[in-house]
């Protein structure tokens, strides 16, 4: 009787750095898809807001930092009583009034200055004593002359804007190679159509990188405006939860804040890609 010798199986284990390389691999994969990237998106801010919800109490006082939850409820409860449509329409109101005032005044100044030299030169010394004054400094001299209402804060806006999209304006036109209106002028185009054709769309990138940076100081000077001197608004909202101690209320005012400041730069951001189609 021969005896076979026992075969002994061998299992063959990958090794650990192949699937390391696997799991990157996957990752890369999936980030690199709008989907993968929205849900990367949704994880972190669930684990961020699952660590604030735990760790509030035990490692922070809840009177600080509140919980999402106390934030959550206190947005439904101004959603229920009708305050947030109040209160947000008047800080939109004012930031989106002061804004396109800002915004088209400021356009229109700094076109004026760069396409006149001479001008430029004369002012330009008051323009840059007026853009390095503090704008929040000038809130109470609005509310002095315009009252506690939406007026003194759509001025305070408009300045804040003015300056920012003047600022953009004239960089664009200094940056603007000067190549292409000198071939118009010899082809014996007139300055309207030059300023047309060469110079506005040429600026065009400069003048929508200033909107969408004049958006946040939009909101920022319109709660500030309601933060000194207000009985509406989102500031006021921030301001009345402060002098209750009421850490979920302000979180509340914040939040709402952040979502019109997105949207508004979103808004921003897609008219620049719709307008600005050629450079793509």
């Amino acid at each position: 009787m021969t005896t076979q010798p026992l075969k002994r199986e061998h299992t063959t284990l990958a090794p650990a750095g192949s699937q390391s390389s696997t799991v990157a691999q996957w990752l890369r994969r999936t980030l690199a898809r709008p989907t993968g990237r929205f849900i990367a998106q949704i994880a972190i801010i669930g684990i961020f807001l699952a660590f604030w919800e735990l760790g509030s109490g035990p490692i922070l006082p809840r009177v600080w930092v509140s919980t999402p939850s106390a934030i959550f409820a206190r947005i439904v409860f101004w959603i229920k009583d009708g305050s947030l449509w109040v209160h947000l329409a008047a800080t939109v109101t004012a930031a989106a009034s002061g804004y396109i005032i800002g915004s088209m005044g400021g356009i229109a100044t700094g076109l004026l200055l760069g396409l006149s030299p001479r001008l430029e030169r004369i002012s330009g010394p008051f323009v840059i004593a007026l853009y390095s004054l503090p704008k929040v400094a000038l809130a109470p001299f609005f509310v002095i002359f315009l009252g506690i209402g939406v007026e003194s804060k759509i001025a305070l806006v408009a300045v804040t804007v003015y300056f920012l999209l003047l600022y953009n304006t004239l960089d664009g036109l200094h940056d603007l190679e000067r190549g292409w209106a000198d071939a118009y002028r010899i082809m014996g185009a007139n300055k309207p159509e030059i300023v047309r054709n060469v110079l506005l769309p040429g600026i065009m990138p400069w003048i929508f990188s200033g909107l969408r940076i004049a958006v946040r100081y939009a909101f920022t000077a319109a709660v500030l405006g309601e933060l000194i001197a207000g009985n509406e608004g989102i500031g006021f909202l921030i301001e009345s939860s402060a002098g209750n101690f009421n850490s979920s209320g302000i979180f509340a005012g914040v939040f709402i804040l952040v979502i019109c400041s997105v949207t508004a730069t979103q808004l921003i951001t897609r008219t620049e890609k719709a307008v600005l189609h050629w450079r793509n």
